[in-house]
């Protein structure tokens, strides 16, 4: 008996640390919300939603944007209500991913068993990317919180060899909000009910009712199809280069966290620990072997299958255009990390317990050191040493057209520049210098516009200050202009934002 009430005493205590480990990652959703400044992808939500007509907003910001517009429709209306700072604008992305958290724990009983569910919530309350798009202003926590939701009601009504009401209300509402979210997410959604459709080839009773729902969300999804189109037709993101190593490179820091040594280490004794007690347990390889596990490897296959397929004629080898199938990866490895280290053996707990205490020790020390590109600094650092007659530029693209005209013409470097003006704008407004941003000109980075700062402000004695971000840059032979027509340029670097100073 003594034996007994010190099993359960280790196993209250060993779900109570599981607890406080994952409510930390959930505090680090929170943790850089407000003081760092926003960067160029988050800017392009914040200043293109707020404090405009709509149908500016869409012409000008929503047309060019390699998206679905779900995500800025929700921020025009939820900066009708809030005032666009980086908190407020940051706080409904740390809300998705807490609940995602939330959801693993509570909301997947009649899927996951309890040691299925703390190892799931446990592996992505810490997972980096999850973290880092919690403190952005993007559409993937979101993304992240919907995908779970259909792949656990995927897995539920696939056990369950039904589809209930509620199943099939909470599927269509994830799958909708997948694709007004996110071009990969429809993807995903369009893939489980295949994949339903698939399952239930034979069964005339529920086949019908998934075709309706199919139908249904189907409908729903038609406003938005053009914008797959335009995604489709000018290619939005083919400026990028393929990068398979880095990519690779990035997967396990991303997915886990940035020690790879450790992470590598744990994944290899977890893949042998699980090889062992399958071989020597049978009730191990019953657990292993379900209808749900076989449906989850078949949505990691199915998957990332797709994208290594679209891989091969388009360059989307970067982390993020796979998050959508990491929510069944990470499923998948807490099943297998339950099944490997089950929580009432006392050496089991403690090892998990280990990694787990080492994912947040990292994670803390990576977001605590979080660095966006310093826009806000910039501004900060014009201020406080311009005088009232100094102009201000901003390097970027001209303003005579818009994002979707320089899409339509091909021109990327437009596409992605023209807004630069008005990011900086917004934060010259930000720090209450409206009449400075009113004024702010724009210098395109080229040996054109370097000879026409020259011939404006030769033998002027004028100090000018050109701001440039998002690592755009003088390239080598319009800085050399530059250096010809001033008597000198001074170059002060930050995170990814340079800041000019031209002196005449």
């Amino acid at each position: 008996m003594t034996t007994d009430r010190n099993a359960r005493a280790f196993r209250t205590i060993a779900v109570i640390v599981f607890g406080l480990l994952i409510a930390f990652g959930c505090v680090l959703r929170f943790w850089k919300l407000s003081n760092v400044g926003l960067w160029y992808d988050e800017l392009w939500t914040v200043v293109g939603a707020s404090n405009r007509p709509f149908g500016e907003m869409y012409r000008e910001w929503i047309l060019g944007d390699s998206h679905p517009p779900g995500f800025f429709l929700f921020y025009f209306a939820w900066l009708k209500l809030v005032p666009a700072t980086e908190f407020w604008t940051r706080l409904p992305s740390a809300v998705a991913g807490v609940l995602t958290v939330v959801y693993l724990l509570w909301g997947t009983r009649r899927v996951l068993s309890r040691d299925e569910r703390l190892c799931a919530a446990a592996f992505v309350s810490l997972s980096y990317v999850y973290v880092f798009y919690a403190l952005s202003v993007k559409q993937y926590s979101a993304m992240l919180l919907f995908i779970t939701i259909a792949t656990i009601t995927y897995l539920d009504i696939v056990a369950a060899r039904q589809l209930e009401r509620r199943q099939a209300v909470t599927l269509g509402a994830a799958s909708v909000a997948l694709a007004y979210l996110n071009h990969f997410g429809m993807v995903y959604a369009a893939m489980l009910f295949a994949m339903l459709f698939a399952t239930f080839r034979g069964d005339r009773t529920v086949r019908p009712h998934i075709a309706r729902l199919a139908a249904v969300c189907a409908i729903a999804y038609a406003p938005i199809v053009p914008f797959l189109y335009l995604q489709l037709k000018y290619n939005i993101d083919g400026w990028q280069p393929y990068q398979v190593g880095t990519f690779l490179a990035n997967l396990t820091p991303s997915l886990f966290f940035n020690d790879p040594t450790v992470v590598w280490l744990a994944l290899a004794v977890l893949a042998l620990t699980l090889v062992a007690r399958a071989a020597r347990d049978r009730r191990v390889r019953e657990q292993l072997w379900t209808i749900r596990n076989r449906h989850i490897v078949f949505i990691v296959v199915a998957f990332g299958t797709f994208m290594l397929v679209l891989g091969a004629v388009r360059p989307i080898f970067y982390v993020r255009y796979f998050l959508a199938m990491m929510p069944a990866v990470l499923l998948g490895l807490a099943v297998a990390t339950a099944a490997a280290f089950p929580l009432d053996r006392r050496w089991a707990a403690i090892a998990l317990l280990a990694f787990f205490s080492r994912a947040a020790v990292t994670q803390f020390r990576t977001i605590d050191a979080l660095q966006r590109e310093q826009w806000d600094k910039s501004v900060d650092l014009v201020l406080a040493s311009h005088a009232p007659a100094d102009a201000i530029y901003v390097l970027g693209a001209s303003m005579d057209k818009t994002e979707f005209d320089y899409l339509r013409s091909g021109d990327v470097d437009g596409v992605f520049n023209v807004r630069n003006l008005k990011f900086y704008r917004y934060y010259f407004r930000r720090r209450g210098a409206a009449a400075v941003a009113a004024h702010l000109n724009v210098a395109e980075p080229t040996v054109e516009s370097a000879k026409a700062l020259g011939a404006r402000f030769h033998d002027t004695g004028a100090t000018i200050y050109v701001l440039a971000a998002h690592h755009l840059q003088y390239p080598g032979d319009a800085l050399a202009t530059l250096r010809r027509v001033t008597r000198r340029v001074q170059v002060t670097t930050l995170n990814g934002t340079l800041i000019y100073t031209l002196t005449f």
